[in-house]
């Protein structure tokens, strides 16, 4: 989840200027015959095991059907993926379509990166139903659909057992209020009562859960996300919160790994992570807690279609076929919810430990990052580092119009 935006806002601009210049060549993997069938391409970043599970299932789709030939391209991770796409659009050679995350992807939606799907999934009469409702409306920019959506998670809430019970504490918090009196009991010695990464993720979600938002920049000051802010600073006014760099650590995970914050906002990755890091903690898992209302991020990885895809029906056909229930339930199977509502269920009975957070799904929402997407990231970091780690002056109000005004 934690995106190197800096370097996609870069690719971002490479791209427009690669699109301008490009040419409609045939190419080998994105738009050739393969024994007469059309070849589609699908680019992805990720693990050995991802690709083995997109080859497997290439190879199935490719054997049923005769419209069209999946080809699969990995790249090592998302900044080698970006550096790379504006020369193989300028040469013609790349992929179709791509699996990117939400947390991001409206900058590329608002320059036209990606293409709405609306008229294949209409033309193919491709059922959008069988997804969670809430999911495909975070693929959804100005009521056109942009991602046939493959996963779907909410935010979540961490805290510590161990840590809970020992200092005699009750029901779990479903209320920020109810973390902050909880926060001044767990604060002892060198434990922080929560974590607070300044980071976009987890500020988003705290403005979500005060009824704000980041609007896609749209009103950024607002009074719901004052209040949220307020709320924030408090807990680091008070020394209830610490941020990963106070410790000299990556990432609000170690935080939590090494039992430095009884509670922190987190994502389902923290399973597999404390799995390794810390496999003796004992850890519940709840919704984002309320502000004035209940309120957290969706997090989603979905197939879009490149601007400049040369086989725009089929690569769309190709999509819709990766998001098999056969496939799905292969992504089940290494820590992800798919998004077909009718898998979903399973995915939360076979990991109980976020069966709280299944109901988050109904109310959970997109990110909704401004259109200057780096510039915001860094503006928000750099605002949030000044006030808590440096002890400037600014309320919560002046960090956020200083935002607002950063990106018009």
């Amino acid at each position: 989840m934690f995106k190197k935006i800096a370097v996609l806002a870069i690719a971002l601009m490479m791209l427009l200027v690669a699109g301008c210049g490009n040419s409609n060549t045939k190419n080998e993997s994105g738009s050739g015959d393969a024994g007469g069938k059309q070849t589609v391409t699908m680019g992805f970043w990720g693990t050995a095991e991802d690709l083995k599970l997109y080859k497997d299932a290439a190879a199935k789709i490719n054997e049923e059907n005769n419209d069209f030939q999946l080809e699969i391209k990995q790249y090592p991770s998302s900044e080698q993926f970006w550096d790379t796409l504006p020369a193989e659009i300028a040469a013609g050679v790349a992929p179709d379509f791509i699996k990117v995350s939400n947390e991001g992807a409206y900058e590329y939606i608002s320059k036209g990166l990606f293409t709405s799907l609306d008229e294949y999934i209409k033309s193919q009469n491709l059922d959008m139903s069988i997804f969670n409702e809430n999911v495909v409306n975070v693929w959804k920019v100005d009521d056109k659909q942009y991602g046939i959506p493959n996963t779907m998670n909410a935010a979540m809430f961490f805290i510590n057992e161990d840590m809970w019970k020992e200092a005699g504490l009750g029901e779990y918090p479903k209320t920020w209020d109810e973390v902050y009196e909880a926060a001044k009991i767990l604060t002892k010695g060198e434990v922080r009562g929560i974590g607070i990464n300044l980071h976009p993720y987890h500020i988003t979600n705290y403005l979500k859960s005060y009824g704000g938002g980041w609007n896609y920049g749209d009103n950024i000051a607002s009074e719901e996300n004052i209040k949220a802010m307020d709320f924030v600073l408090k807990m680091y006014e008070e020394k209830l919160a610490v941020t990963p760099k106070e410790l000299g650590l990556g990432w609000d995970g170690e935080v939590f790994a090494n039992e430095k914050a009884a509670m922190t906002t987190g994502g389902y990755w923290y399973k597999a992570f404390l799995k390794d890091a810390n496999p003796d903690l004992k850890y519940a898992v709840l919704p984002i807690p309320e502000g004035t209302e209940k309120g957290s991020s969706m997090i989603s990885d979905a197939y879009v279609l490149l601007k400049d895809s040369k086989n725009k029906e089929a690569a769309v056909q190709a999509a819709y076929k990766l998001t098999s229930e056969e496939v799905q339930k292969q992504f089940m199977a290494i820590g992800h919810n798919p998004s077909r509502t009718a898998l979903s269920e399973q995915y939360f009975n076979e990991n109980p430990e976020f069966k709280e957070i299944e109901k988050a799904l109904d109310y959970s929402t997109d990110w909704e990052y401004p259109e200057k997407t780096k510039m915001f990231t860094d503006k928000l970091s750099e605002e949030l580092e000044a006030k808590v780690l440096g002890g400037n002056g600014k309320s919560a109000k002046d960090i956020l119009e200083s935002i607002q005004q950063s990106i018009k």
